[in-house]
């Protein structure tokens, strides 16, 4: 009997006398026990106490004692399972291939459940083609799979190992639209769907208050279309924990930035959405199973309190595709002049969207040639970007566009001293601004030898020179 087959018997073990599954905490205990490993090391990959281990997985063996009619406990446990294999050998019945039933007990990995345990499975949950189970998937807000994605393998191993491996709680996925957020997380799901008991995508799109989100994130994990909940939003969140807790759950919120403010800083919430950020503290902070994705434009500024490299939550900002990639997507969409896709990739930033854009206007417009559309000056913008580019820039705060379109102004990068000489705003105003264009993915930071030198990115220097009212001012 392989971990894998001991893991499924206990599982059915569990889910027939308490109606749950495992979760991964009791997966972890059963398989730091059949490979001799002490609680402390569970406790220390779960951030929580060995004594809280202990009290799980006494639970645990006392379900399987009840199951085995023998007293079963973290010594015995290897000894006593495959005893009870050999012991009962000769009452299972074959199912063909590998498969054994024993009453309702599955034994093997290629196991056919039986019609007892079927009807206690929830009716949207399936199984792989090894008949594992797999994850109940809630994406009617997840955009489609695209045929085409072009290679973001190193993301996508970065994310896995940040969700699988080091068991984050809380992940922020931000960079500037069309730079590929919701497709690399889209893509990310099908990699590690079998490490969750529920995946939801949700996005806050239309400004949905706290209550109702939590609401209907309550609803989905405990698989009831209306509960009865209070409308306050510390027992809400209470509730959810408890919920992330009880079972292993991966959720994504899109669209983040449509609960922060406009015409500010960074990061700051709307008024009346403040509470948002009791929510990312909590799944921050509080030890449970689960894992929260925020797909945002710009990273919530109270999250930068407790990021860093050795916690449970971490900040991912996407950038654009390599030079590599960037050249199969420009060649993929026919366009000539391959001396100049550099350039051209250089001033869309590898964003694959614009590209994308820009590659529609120059097969249009210029017959797909790329040195002809570079040709003409001032670059010529299709409507499409012009009007991305606006949504980006109304949401800056008068400060920002003060120090933005003074930036555009200037021929080459310039230093703070000089920013604080031409802008006359105080160092805490200008540092303020320029922390928050950083996070806004609008200006680039250069450090020379004796000083840190900022300019704005060619593209939306571009944009604001040629195309906004903001230098004229």
């Amino acid at each position: 009997m392989t971990l894998n087959e001991i893991l499924r018997f206990v599982d059915d073990v569990v889910f027939d006398k308490t109606g749950k599954h495992l979760d991964s905490l009791q997966e972890a205990i059963l398989r730091a026990t059949w490979q001799g490993e002490k609680y402390s090391k569970v406790a220390q990959q779960y951030h929580c106490t060995k004594f809280h281990v202990g009290n799980v997985a006494s639970n645990l063996w006392q379900l399987i004692s009840k199951e085995l009619n023998e007293k079963i406990h973290k010594s015995n446990f290897r000894a006593a399972m495959e005893r009870y294999l050999v012991s009962n050998s000769s009452n299972l019945v074959y199912l063909g291939k590998s498969n054994y039933v024993k009453g309702n007990i599955n034994l093997c990995t290629e196991n056919i459940p039986s019609p007892e345990t079927k009807q206690k499975l929830p009716t949207t949950q399936t199984t792989n083609e090894n008949n594992t189970p797999l994850p109940k998937l809630d994406l009617r807000d997840a955009p489609d799979i695209r045929k085409i994605f072009y290679d973001r393998s190193t993301e996508l191993t970065t994310l896995k190992t940040w969700i699988v491996k080091h068991r984050c709680r809380l992940i922020t996925v931000s960079g500037i639209s069309g730079i590929g957020k919701s497709t690399i997380i889209r893509h990310l799901i099908p990699e590690i769907e079998s490490n969750f008991d529920h995946i939801i995508w949700r996005t806050l799109f239309t400004s949905p208050p706290l209550n109702v989100t939590l609401k209907n994130l309550i609803e989905i994990i405990s698989n009831v279309t209306e509960i009865n909940l209070s409308n306050n939003t510390d027992a809400q969140l209470s509730l959810l924990v408890e919920k992330l807790r009880d079972m292993r759950c991966l959720i994504i919120l899109d669209d983040l930035q449509q609960i922060f403010s406009s015409g500010e800083l960074i990061g700051n919430y709307k008024s009346g959405y403040e509470n948002y950020g009791n929510l990312f503290k909590i799944i921050g902070e509080l030890p449970h199973n689960s894992c929260f994705i925020l797909n945002s434009w710009e990273p919530p500024l109270d999250i930068f309190n407790f990021t860093d490299n050795d916690s449970a939550v971490r900040l991912f900002q996407l950038t654009g595709l390599t030079e590599k990639v960037a050249r199969e997507m420009l060649k993929n969409q026919g366009l000539l002049d391959e001396e100049k896709w550099q350039e051209l990739i250089n001033f869309y930033q590898g964003n694959p969207q614009w590209l994308k854009l820009v590659g529609q206007t120059i097969k249009n417009l210029f017959g797909g040639s790329v040195a002809q559309y570079l040709s003409y000056q001032p670059l010529f913008l299709c409507s499409e970007l012009t009007n991305i580019f606006q949504q980006h820039f109304q949401r800056l705060s008068e400060l920002e566009k003060q120090v933005i379109s003074l930036l555009s102004e200037q021929p080459k990068s310039v230093s703070l001293c000089q920013l604080l000489e031409k802008s006359q705003l105080s160092s805490p105003e200008l540092f303020q601004t320029l922390l928050s264009l950083e996070r806004r993915y609008l200006i680039d930071k250069i450090t020379a030898e004796k000083d840190i030198l900022f300019t704005v990115k060619a593209i939306f220097k571009h944009y604001i020179k040629n195309y906004t009212a903001i230098t004229k001012r």
